[in-house]
């Protein structure tokens, strides 16, 4: 099995409260006779993406100094739905899954709030998020670094819940991964791999990524593997069945 974590891009999808909003247009379109081209204007932290440490620490790698074994390795799915709104997930929390929490694994954390993504005011200001305290155990526990299913590691709006966690784990050079859908399928204690390669930004602090996980040995199969995801909203799925229609 294949699991496609990846959140999509599309015309004001939900983003960091505060930036602008993102947008994409055709620039020419098939039906017309001629290939479609689109124009896209994203905010490099917006969309399935990862943060490099220069994100928040600017004498440390960019994106693109940063290798490529970086972004791939073992992983593991943990359950935190059921969290209060702006909870500071800190280490009591993550105490309690102590047994999958370790070995160099990539540590993905479903909060609930990856199945709620929509432009909400709750969704946009209120997710749980990884606090200093958090990331301090994490790092104790020598993960490779975390993925969560909400906007941000850190939380909004105090400059405090917004960095702590960034400049903890990016400074030890750990991999974070931002707003992915965690299917509940992966929530069983099982250790998988992951990728999530970026896009090759020059001297950015972030880049977008397609997020996967895989089960062992599936991607050296020579048929194609089952897969789960993405989840692309029904309104916007809609939208090419309409510029498909005859005029």
């Amino acid at each position: 099995m294949i699991y496609d974590l990846s959140q999509p891009h599309f015309n004001g999808a939900p983003q960091f409260p505060g930036q602008p909003p993102n947008a994409t247009e055709y620039q020419q379109f098939a039906a017309e006779g001629e290939a479609t081209v689109e124009r896209c204007t994203f905010m490099t932290h917006s969309g399935s993406h990862v943060d490099a440490p220069f994100h928040y620490l600017p004498e440390l790698p960019t994106i693109s100094e940063l290798p490529l074994a970086h972004f791939y390795g073992p992983c593991v799915a943990i359950d935190l739905q059921g969290m209060p709104d702006e909870h500071g997930i800190n280490a009591d929390d993550l105490r309690k899954h102590e047994s999958l929490i370790a070995g160099n694994a990539m540590v993905l954390l479903k909060t609930g709030w990856g199945d709620r993504r929509r432009n909400t005011k709750r969704f946009l200001t209120c997710w749980p998020y990884m606090s200093g305290d958090g990331a301090q155990y994490l790092l104790d526990r020598g993960v490779k670094g975390m993925g969560i299913d909400a906007l941000s590691t850190g939380g909004y709006p105090e400059k405090h819940a917004e960095s702590d966690a960034h400049k903890l784990l990016l400074g030890a050079n750990k991999l974070l991964l931002e707003d992915i859908h965690i299917p509940n399928a992966l929530l069983d204690g099982k250790r998988r791999f992951f990728m999530a390669l970026p896009i090759l930004i020059a001297n950015a602090g972030g880049a977008w990524v397609r997020a996967v996980v895989w089960d062992t040995g599936d991607l050296e199969r020579e048929s194609p593997v089952e897969q789960v995801g993405p989840v692309i909203p029904d309104a916007v799925a809609a939208q090419i069945t309409l510029m498909r229609e005859p005029a």
